[in-house]
């Protein structure tokens, strides 16, 4: 019985957070009940590259399934026909839509370490204020300096503010009051489910369950459960790690766990996967090398060749393959220089 508690049913809230906001997300995409605001940034501001800034913004915010498909379509509202400056686009939708992976409290990357190692998510952000601040200087600087005024269309759409406040507005609170207290998080985003299904009156149970990611689901519970064993073994581990080739303390033993994780992210090319490495390998050779882990881990992830965003941005914008890897190649040694700096040197 102890070890049920104390592995499998441990941190279980969490699955239950990932169900709702599928189902939630499923209902958003379905009947596009974000599309007002979307129209509200394509009609007030006047600046045609803080637009894309902004609907860039809220693509990569979404708590949906494919949100780069997502952000892709927005952006494709304002793009050029052809030229340099449709496939530029290709990149900022890239761009735009992964860095949530650091801070949204409704990513499977940020909830899975913070079930894992049982920590706020305020905690979090401190953990990886590091990466976060570098990532958002590079896409920042890569959206203002290579995207130019004129290479944007705008086309106008219809806005409305009820429909805002009504489809729009519960999101951010529930994600707030989350924020402020992540105790309460089955019940925020349980209410948010309950509220989406009322607005969009679909009541078909099978219809709901269509939207849930059952193998995303079992793919977290699963780490949660080997990390939580693996805390409980942890003094075992360190031991047989001390007289293993894997052995975090030497040169050697670094560079080959590092290219593990690094590898196995590169060819799976998943997000949660590549946070799950990361977790686990921080599990078994110490939390502190965790940011490391975690920026090895999903440089691999970024430019992985199974990694499916590259196929859709190349797809909507025409952007070549190389284009990409130069930019997310750029991306990736930022993020693993910050993490060897913060893990090694300070």
């Amino acid at each position: 019985m102890d070890f049920i508690t104390t592995v499998l049913l441990k941190d279980i809230s969490y699955l239950w957070m990932i169900f709702f906001i599928m189902i939630t997300a499923g209902l958003a995409k379905e009947y596009a009940l974000f599309a007002p605001a979307f129209a509200y940034v394509r009609n007030t501001f006047r600046s045609n590259k803080f637009v894309v800034v902004l609907l860039s913004a809220i693509g990569g915010i979404l708590p949906i399934e494919g949100r780069v498909t997502v952000s892709a379509g927005l952006l494709d509202t304002v793009a050029p026909k052809c030229g340099h400056g449709r496939e530029k686009l290709g990149i900022v939708d890239y761009l735009s839509t992964h860095h949530y992976y650091l801070w949204s409290p409704l990513e499977k990357t940020v909830i899975l370490p913070i079930a894992a190692f049982g920590i706020t998510y305020t905690a979090w952000l401190g953990l990886v204020a590091p990466l976060l601040i570098v990532s958002l200087v590079f896409i920042t600087w890569y959206i203002w300096s290579q995207v130019k005024d004129e290479e944007i269309t705008i086309t106008p759409g219809t806005f409305k503010l009820s429909a805002v406040l009504r489809n729009v507005a519960p999101m951010f609170v529930a994600v707030g009051l989350y924020i402020y207290n992540s105790a309460w998080m089955i019940g925020c985003f349980g209410f948010l489910t309950l509220y989406y299904i009322f607005i969009s009156q679909q009541w078909n149970i099978k219809k709901l369950l269509s939207y849930v990611r059952w193998d995303v689901l079992a793919w977290v519970g699963a780490v949660i459960a080997l990390g939580n064993y693996m805390k409980s073994y942890d003094a075992a581990w360190q031991s047989m790690l001390k007289t293993s080739v894997l052995d975090p303390h030497t040169f050697v033993g670094m560079v080959a766990i590092s290219a593990i994780g690094f590898i196995a992210s590169f060819l799976m090319g998943s997000s949660g996967k590549f946070v799950a490495i990361a977790v686990l390998m921080s599990q078994v050779f110490g939390h502190e090398y965790f940011l490391w882990f975690f920026a090895l881990d999903f440089a691999g992830y970024l430019i992985s060749p199974t990694h499916k965003c590259v196929m859709i941005g190349n797809r909507y914008f025409g952007t070549p393959v190389g284009t990409y890897y130069r930019a997310l190649g750029a991306w990736g040694v930022l993020l693993l220089a910050t993490g060897a700096i913060f893990t090694f040197l300070i």
